[in-house]
């Protein structure tokens, strides 16, 4: 039963850890994608050849900040799941491990908003223009996701201990 329960408990932490990651900065979160989401909507702007080059050395100035932040939110991340694997119950380390996510996710939306900043100063005010109106929040196939998986473990509950509350 104490394995089912942390197993209940890793699975409901897992699914708010892909929402949070879903819902926080980095790629594929809420924040925008990486360089490589930022550079397919640029693109799709038609950038004269001087943006395109431009752009590019945005980006490459940025290449080593983004790998350097997006491997702080995975080790982060991997820092819960050994916390949670080792000692779920310990208030203290759980709390301390996602303050080190938090600050990661931080550190990279930073990153992105300065990166998009230097690359969106190149365009022309229509290419802004058109940017701003293109910019559509994420798929809903995560949020469906974190919702399927949320409704998997009510049912379960309810299934378990009772309908109710």
């Amino acid at each position: 039963m104490k394995k089912l329960c942390y197993g209940v408990l890793t699975l409901l932490i897992l699914v708010g850890s892909a929402y949070a990651v879903a819902a926080g900065p980095g790629p594929g979160g809420p924040g925008g994608p990486g360089p490589e989401g930022m550079l397919n909507r640029l693109l799709s702007l038609k950038l004269t050849e001087a943006q395109k080059h431009d752009v590019a050395v945005v980006l490459k100035e940025n290449r080593q900040a983004f790998r350097a932040a997006a491997k702080a939110m995975f080790e982060a991340f991997d820092a819960m799941r050994e916390v949670m694997r080792a000692d779920p119950g310990n208030e203290q380390q759980v709390r301390q491990a996602s303050q080190k996510i938090a600050a990661a996710g931080e550190e990279l939306a930073v990153l992105r908003g300065k990166v998009e900043a230097r690359a969106l100063a190149v365009l022309t005010p229509e290419q802004r223009k058109a940017w701003a109106e293109d910019d559509v929040p994420p798929p809903p196939k995560n949020k469906e996701r974190f919702h399927a998986g949320h409704e998997l473990v009510n049912e379960w509950i309810d299934a378990h201990a009772g309908a109710g509350n």
